[in-house]
């Protein structure tokens, strides 16, 4: 695995203080990396330093994530993605070749769909417009127990907690959590780093998204990858089946995995990736 090397970058988008890390050359390709919900960044530095060996490569903490800011307004999908819009104009990137996993692919589409001109390329890890009907459920019920954490004594503690939770995960990815997804709070403790309120993207707040989002799929005019875990309790073949139909430029790449592709087989994930960015 390559040494990981990077850059911390700030701007500030719609009144909010937006963290990136900033990977290789700023003369090669760009790729831009969106990370799941109640995550952030650095769970793609594995990725990224091996991307960054051909491409210039920017993973952010989306807003109410990671070193970002929290937002008032809240986390709408287009929100989201304004930001993100926000980050490529700032950066002079575009066009990019944009990666999302989980809730980062809801966002993808959004961008992509909102500005297919500035997206060359579009890989959506595990997710879609909508979740299977049992995957809602599930998502909601994870990421409420993941985000009102009441606090760990230190890192060992914290490491047990997200084995628990993900014994599928490479190790390093663990670590990469327990070193990037908590903050010592004024009493000492680990706590998250993410806004609590982000775990009502998985309640009915969100469900207007989720008609805009079937309506942006339908502009994915770009080559569009669905990398897809065929042991998922998110996405099932019913939803990547209408994906397909719906996205113009769209083919599916299955892996024998969960809905965490990336942190449950990285490598699989990375050669696969690595040559949809390159295929002319």
């Amino acid at each position: 695995m390559p040494e990981r090397q990077f850059e911390d970058g700030w701007l500030e988008l719609d009144g909010l203080r937006i963290h990136y890390t900033e990977w290789g050359s700023p003369t090669a390709e760009p790729v831009v990396l969106l990370h799941g919900l109640n995550v952030q960044c650095h769970t793609w530095d594995p990725i990224a330093a091996e991307l960054a060996d051909e491409y210039h490569v920017i993973a952010m903490d989306m807003r109410g994530h990671g070193d970002s800011g929290w937002s008032r307004a809240g986390y709408r999908v287009r929100s989201m993605a304004r930001d993100v819009h926000g980050l490529i104009d700032a950066l002079g990137l575009g066009p990019v070749n944009l990666v999302g996993h989980s809730a980062g692919v809801r966002v993808a589409i959004a961008v992509a769909g909102e500005r297919p001109e500035m997206v060359r390329r579009l890989a959506l890890s595990d997710a879609g417009p909508a979740n299977s009907a049992s995957g809602a459920v599930a998502m909601r019920d994870f990421i409420q127990a993941t985000t009102n954490i009441r606090g760990f004594r230190n890192e060992d503690e914290a490491r047990q907690f997200y084995l628990g939770f993900h014994p599928e995960w490479r190790q390093d990815f663990i670590d990469l959590h327990v070193q990037h997804q908590l903050r010592r709070n004024w009493a000492g403790k680990l706590v998250p780093k993410a806004d609590p309120d982000v775990q009502w993207i998985t309640g009915s707040v969100s469900l207007p998204d989720v008609t805009y989002l079937w309506e942006m799929s339908a502009l994915l005019t770009m080559p569009t990858l669905l990398m897809v875990g065929r042991t998922s309790n998110v996405l099932d073949e019913q939803v990547v089946d209408r994906m397909l139909q719906t996205m113009p430029n769209s083919t599916v790449r299955w892996f024998d995995t969960g809905h965490y592709v990336p942190r449950e087989a990285p490598e699989e994930f990375t050669e696969v990736l690595t040559k949809f960015l390159a295929n002319d």
